[in-house]
């Protein structure tokens, strides 16, 4: 029985040791991969180009996540925090920010606009 147990230990211990080293928590993948659509950024948030479709500020971070990978085609490649607040990049390198849970500003190699982690 003492064998068994110990085996038990063993195979636990390798497998535990399989995981990523603490501290590491991996970005949320959101949706599948898949075709970009196409999208434009302003003033107020998200536009779905040629469709009504927004994601406008204010929005929660998880569905504005989840809104956001489907427009880029991918997930965010991270999330992390600046100052308070939080924000994840996609691999278009647009970048979206969020205070208190909801979207609250974007960012890109062509412009801002709503809260960044500089606090526009």
């Amino acid at each position: 029985m003492r064998l068994g147990a110990l085996g038990l230990i063993w195979g636990m211990s390798a497998a535990l040791a399989a995981c990523a080293p603490a501290g590491q928590i991996s970005a949320p993948s959101g949706p599948a991969p898949s075709e970009p659509i196409a999208f434009a950024l302003d003033e107020g948030g998200i536009q779905v180009t040629g469709q009504p479709g927004r994601v406008d500020f204010g929005r929660t971070d998880h569905s504005a996540i989840f809104a956001m990978s489907r427009l880029v085609g991918a997930g965010p490649l991270s999330r992390e925090v600046c100052g308070g607040v939080s924000y994840a990049t996609w691999p278009d390198q647009t970048v979206l920010y969020f205070s208190a849970g909801d979207f609250r500003g974007w960012s890109s190699p062509t412009g801002s606009a709503g809260l960044t982690c500089g606090g526009a």
